[in-house]
């Protein structure tokens, strides 16, 4: 498209900025917005902009969803910045509670690329045990240094940093501003995803996706070779573990 109207240019930025200021929007809350996407200047704007600055616009149903691309350190979180919001002392923590979002979207989605939903609810201690299984399986694999540099995670710090947690400590009331069990670090990790709209938690025990992370999946978030090859090896990992 050579040219667009300055009208379409200034709508575009408009959704832009309120996307950055909500994370999402509605069409009944903004009717405006949602209309201006229909327009085909609008529309073409708003992908430039989402090159230029590494962002996700995603439009899925009556909402439209923002987030930052994964390279994205302006919209998105430096490594500290995450350790800070989810209360990590370091990048083992860090790369643990990362595990906790694998083991998440594992969890609730399958097929080639992890984009097909199919459950609604997951329980906290199945989460756990979960990735406990696979922490397991983790370290006793004979391979697991290469696997390290090929993947670029650190799956042997992360397992033994796990599988060195107790899963729980009944003295706890209040999980996610508590540490050192299995169970408070994934309801520090499942209030940050909260915080992001990617998740929902009822009474620390059963875990909803949003319709946010639904799309995210669905449309963007497999797209990285690497992030492939880190889901399928984790999930071909239960093999080991139930053959045993």
């Amino acid at each position: 498209m050579d040219k667009v109207s300055t009208e379409s240019v200034k709508m575009a930025i408009s959704i832009f900025l309120k996307l950055i200021e909500k994370s999402s929007i509605s069409g009944g809350e903004f009717p405006e917005l949602f209309e201006a996407l229909e327009d085909e200047e609008t529309e073409y704007v708003m992908r430039l902009i989402e090159e230029e600055s590494d962002v996700l616009v995603i439009r899925t149903g009556d909402s439209i969803f923002f987030s930052p691309g994964t390279e994205n350190t302006l919209f998105g979180y430096k490594n500290e910045e995450l350790r800070r919001e989810m209360r990590l002392d370091n990048n083992t923590e860090l790369y643990t509670a990362y595990m906790v979002m694998l083991g998440i979207l594992i969890k609730f989605y399958n097929g080639e690329s992890y984009n097909n939903k199919y459950r609604t609810i997951l329980k906290t201690e199945e989460l756990e045990q979960f990735i406990t299984s696979k922490m397991a399986a983790v370290a006793r694999d004979a391979d697991l240094a290469q696997r390290d540099e090929e993947l670029s995670f650190n799956f042997t710090s992360v397992s033994e940093y796990w599988l060195n947690l107790p899963a729980y400590d009944e003295k706890i009331t209040r999980l996610s501003s508590s540490k050192g069990t299995r169970i408070s670090l994934i309801a520090r990790v499942l209030q940050f995803l909260t915080g992001q709209g990617l998740v929902n938690v009822e009474s620390d025990k059963e875990i909803f996706t949003t319709a946010k992370l639904d799309a995210l999946v669905a449309g963007y978030y497999p797209e990285s070779s690497r992030r492939r090859e880190i889901l399928s090896y984790i999930e071909q990992l239960k093999d080991v573990h139930e053959g045993e």
